[in-house]
């Protein structure tokens, strides 16, 4: 195997390594009970967390407010996750898993960890931890804001 090309900076890494992890977590995710999407699955590994309100959701699973509407409708749908009024403003709804969502949750988990954990099991440790702290940190500003606007689609 030729020797990698080290990157110029840290966007240019990223660019190379985002979609490549995330291939791999999509076919981990879809090849198991049950089949997941990466939207799915990113929206049970938050709701997991905590329950949240739909537009927190769409922040943290990196979704539009016009798609989180859906991708809530297919959980629902699918009896992994129920809206609950918020205590403090009954008029918005908090999303919680259900026991059936939390179990599907753990199942992806188990699959994407099992999977990568192979993949990254000939890292150093010191390497993987420094890895682990990095991208916890990446997360964190990466979910802080919302990603740029897509432009419009052009006018026939």
């Amino acid at each position: 195997m030729p020797r990698p090309r080290k990157p110029a900076n840290p966007a240019e890494a990223l660019v190379g390594v985002a979609p490549l992890a995330a291939r791999w977590i999509e076919r981990l995710l879809s090849a198991g009970e049950p089949p997941l999407t990466l939207s799915q699955y990113l929206a049970l590994r938050a709701i997991a967390t905590e329950p949240l309100a739909a537009a927190e959701l769409a922040r943290r699973a990196g979704v539009s407010g016009a798609a989180v509407s859906q991708l809530v409708s297919t959980l629902e749908g699918a009896g992994w996750v129920e809206r609950e009024p918020e205590p403090a403003d009954r008029r918005r709804h908090l999303l919680t898993l259900t026991p059936a969502g939390f179990e599907a949750f753990q199942a992806a988990t188990r699959r994407v960890y099992g999977g990568l954990g192979a993949v990254l099991a000939d890292l150093p440790p010191h390497e993987a931890r420094a890895l682990t702290d990095l991208l916890v940190t990446l997360e964190h500003v990466l979910a802080g804001s919302p990603p740029p606007r897509r432009r419009p689609p052009p006018r026939p």
